[in-house]
């Protein structure tokens, strides 16, 4: 059940609903959504990225400031490194840079950011995990392995993982003619 006034799981997206989000968010959120769209991380873990943790070079971002403190490196999609290539991002400090106390643009200005774009684009039950969700349900819908969804996601236990995980009536139907 999608999320309904703070409340249940974030939406999942197709990819062309998180393409239509991207397009329509403002810099620099539009390059935050998208990290967290094409790496499963955590939004928090998008606003926080500093300048040395992005290597477009060779396509690789790390992570430092995971909920469970452990450092997490991913490999960048093609079509992240040309949708960050083409950004104006800052040469130093923090990726999203803010004049506010915390240095970097706060998750609630990025949700703000968010509740907009979905409200124009009429999508609900939207929210900053739901790019997260997305990732996780598309590759298990494309068969990857759980223990790799969780080694990108960063998930330590797999049932905390299988909770982001929706399954729809096709791949149902898909599994029963399986049976025989």
């Amino acid at each position: 059940m999608p999320k309904v006034n703070g409340k249940g799981q974030a939406a999942i997206l197709t990819n062309d609903q998180i393409d239509a989000v991207i397009s329509l968010c403002r810099k620099p959120y539009r390059y935050a959504v998208a990290i967290a769209s094409y790496t499963g991380c955590r939004m928090g873990e998008a606003l926080k990225l500093r300048v040395e943790n992005l290597n477009l070079k060779e396509g690789v971002i790390l992570l430092t400031h995971t909920k469970t403190g452990k450092v997490r490196e991913i490999e960048l999609h093609p079509e992240l490194v040309e949708i960050l290539s083409s950004a104006d991002l800052p040469t130093e400090g923090y990726l999203f840079p803010s004049n506010r106390k915390a240095g970097y643009v706060t998750r609630q200005a990025l949700d703000k950011e968010l509740r907009e774009v979905c409200e124009a684009l009429e999508l609900r039950g939207v929210g900053t995990h739901s790019f997260r969700r997305s990732l996780a349900t598309s590759l298990h819908g494309k068969g990857v392995p759980i223990k790799t969804i969780a080694a990108i996601t960063g998930h330590e236990s797999l049932n905390e993982l299988s909770r982001y995980l929706e399954v729809t009536p096709e791949q149902r139907r898909s599994a029963i003619m399986q049976l025989r």
